[in-house]
């Protein structure tokens, strides 16, 4: 009888905080992608609730062994 490994995935999502000084929101939303593309060290945090309101499913099956 074959093996095989499937990838099955949870669709979540996280959310950070960062904080900008700007003139509008428009600068503000530039000023903080800007912001999080410079970081090296931002703490993403799961959204309350968010690890269980999807369905699972699939991504990848591959055969281990025939």
């Amino acid at each position: 009888m074959p093996t095989f490994q499937l990838i099955i995935t949870r669709d979540v999502t996280e959310s950070t905080v960062i904080e900008v000084d700007a003139d509008t929101r428009e600068q503000a939303e530039e000023a903080a992608f800007e912001k999080l593309l410079a970081s090296d060290d931002t703490e993403w945090r799961l959204d309350d609730g968010s690890w269980n309101n999807g369905d699972a499913h699939v991504t990848a099956i591959d055969p281990i062994t025939e």
